[in-house]
């Protein structure tokens, strides 16, 4: 039965398109390592967000206390993935940034993904250059995702059971974009600042998730979402959702003013326990609504962009049998924060 479920697994994975492959690939086509539970031991997922970084050299060490953070919870706390959730390395030395973060994650053997954000592109490389480069980076598991899908960086990581190959967890990694202004309704009176997602990413989502759910015999696959920008729902999650949020919100829902439906979408998939984005560095908050975690992430950067408290990263434990989630922030004078408990 086993051997039956992994053979049916795999094939709807091929079918669903490269994006979903258990076994990723470099840049030179060489297999990289699947991500797999450890017998009986949660997965662990270190969750970093906007650093903002600038590679400390000379006398500027403006990213001192982002190596600091990284290397402080990768010693401690020992995840067995990285994810970045946008806002990387926003100044002009992009190659160094993300080869000096690389670095680091290599250090400790922990592969990492990331996902892009509004402040990404603006220095000298456009977004799909950033991508690209990220891409081939050592310990890299970050893809350039479909090219007939919006934005850059829609990818699936699969996190496979001790042995065989089929998922037992999902991360949706997805790209929110950056501005209104960039969209076709960038003439829209009252459009707002940030855009949303597009129709086509939620589209896209949907058959990853229906791919998924075929090929574990009609059952959805357990996952969670990670990207930049926070959805509309955040703000509702907050104020009146399913339970008592947890966690610190000292500034507005910075959130697109276009719902495009990417919640009912995360909803409705019936499997996803969480998203988790990042964009407002003074929010950290976890909370649910509608039956799904809408998590932010703990603001990781450093002195060189607006900061009203410590820094810190997330840390997300997927249950071994990946139908359940907790989650809690890690800040650099070593600080945990409330636990929050997402399951199916």
């Amino acid at each position: 039965m086993q051997s039956r479920r992994a053979f049916l697994a795999s094939a709807a994975l091929g079918a669903a398109g490269a994006a979903l492959a258990p076994a990723l690939r470099a840049e030179d086509g060489a297999p990289k390592a699947a991500l797999r539970f450890r017998e009986g031991r949660p997965f662990r997922i270190l969750q970093a967000t906007d650093l903002h970084y600038i590679p400390p050299t000379g006398k500027d060490k403006r990213g001192q206390q982002v190596d600091d953070m990284l290397e402080k919870a990768l010693s401690e706390d020992k995840p067995d993935l990285a994810v970045i959730t946008g806002d990387c390395v926003t100044n002009g030395r992009m190659e160094e940034g993300w080869e000096r973060l690389a670095g680091i994650f290599g250090r400790h053997g922990v592969p990492f993904a990331a996902v892009m954000g509004n402040h990404d592109h603006e220095g000298r490389h456009s977004r799909k250059a950033i991508v690209d480069f990220v891409v081939g980076l050592p310990g890299s598991l970050t893809q350039a995702g479909p090219s007939d899908v919006p934005g850059y960086g829609n990818y699936v990581l699969p996190i496979l059971g001790p042995s065989g190959a089929a998922p037992r967890f999902v991360l949706y990694c997805m790209d929110s974009r950056a501005y209104a202004s960039e969209t076709a309704l960038k003439d829209v009176p009252g459009i707002g600042k940030y855009a949303w997602f597009a129709p086509a990413q939620v589209a896209w989502f949907r058959r990853q998730a229906a791919a998924l759910r075929e090929a574990n015999g009609g059952e959805p696959v357990p996952g969670a979402a990670f990207f930049h920008i926070p959805l509309p729902e955040y703000d509702a999650a907050w104020a009146h959702g399913d339970r008592k949020a947890v966690g610190s919100k000292n500034e507005a829902v910075c959130c697109p003013r276009i719902n495009s439906g990417m919640f009912y979408a995360l909803a409705e998939a019936r499997g996803i326990l969480a998203a988790f984005c990042g964009h407002d560095h003074d929010n950290d908050y976890a909370a649910r609504l509608n039956g799904v975690g809408l998590v932010y992430g703990r603001f990781t950067g450093g002195t060189n962009t607006y900061r009203h408290w410590e820094n810190g990263v997330r840390l997300i434990d997927v249950a071994p049998d990946g139908r359940a989630l907790r989650t809690r922030t890690h800040t650099l004078s070593g600080k945990y924060g409330p636990v929050a408990e997402y399951a199916l």
